[in-house]
């Protein structure tokens, strides 16, 4: 475990690094105040389009985005990011119907807060998210398996030396089966887990794990890595650290 995701173990911002999307200078410059206080890199994007460059050329622990942004909103830049990231993302905005919830949850959001809000609470919940990003299960930097390397850092498979292309969601249900190598996951789990959703469609997890089997597997039909066992779930089998 390095230093940066030790310490978020721990319970410290110690040397994570935060991206704040918001276009209120005050709240975000507040905010960046407490976080700094506790040990955290931070950088602060008021628009869409800026934060879309900074995390292009940044690998963020976590990024707290309000959803009105001039131009386009914060949807647009949480639907973007997750196609890259896995990081967590906790939305701070005065939007909090039930829809707009549902709607960030939905797109890959890790929490939601309204504003008004305490600095300290949210520091609170900032530190829960790191926690639980660093302790979600045994993270090596890199995982192989056959021919592939698993970089959960870097967030992409490779296959001798190249990349495999994956979508947001293939990558987070290899690599969440993968940190947890030979459990079995019931696909009601699996959604839970890896959408952080409790009712939905749960055909889309077979959707997903078919497809991840026909990009990794020699023969789908009879897959190596991602096992179904009946009536059980599902599972990854075959990893080792390099």
């Amino acid at each position: 475990m390095d230093e940066s995701r030790a310490a978020q173990a721990a319970g410290t911002l110690a040397s994570a690094s935060i991206l704040i999307v918001e276009d209120d200078r005050e709240i975000a410059e507040l905010v960046a105040a407490y976080l700094g206080r506790e040990g955290a890199h931070v950088d602060i994007a008021p628009s869409e389009e800026e934060a879309e460059s900074l995390s292009r050329g940044a690998l963020y622990d976590l990024v707290l985005l309000d959803l009105g942004l001039p131009g386009a909103d914060g949807f647009a830049f949480l639907r973007h990011f997750r196609e890259s990231s896995v990081a967590p993302v906790i939305i701070v905005s005065a939007r909090e119907s039930d829809e707009d919830k549902v709607a960030g949850l939905g797109l890959g959001a890790d929490d939601f807060v309204s504003k008004p809000f305490s600095p300290r609470v949210l520091v609170a919940r900032v530190m829960a998210q790191l926690r639980r990003a660093s302790l979600s299960g045994p993270h090596p930097d890199r995982l192989a398996f056959g021919p592939y390397v698993l970089d959960f850092r870097a967030k992409v498979l490779e296959k001798d030396g190249g990349r495999v292309a994956l979508s947001r969601r293939e990558y987070e249900v290899l690599a969440f089966l993968a940190r947890n190598e030979g459990r079995t996951f019931p696909a009601q789990e699996l959604y839970a887990s890896v959408w952080h959703l409790e009712h939905g469609d749960l055909s889309t997890v077979a959707v997903h794990v078919q497809r991840l089997r026909r990009k990794i597997e020699d023969d789908p039909q009879s897959p190596r890595w991602l096992q179904t066992l009946a009536g059980l779930g599902y599972r990854f089998t075959g990893g080792q650290a390099p």
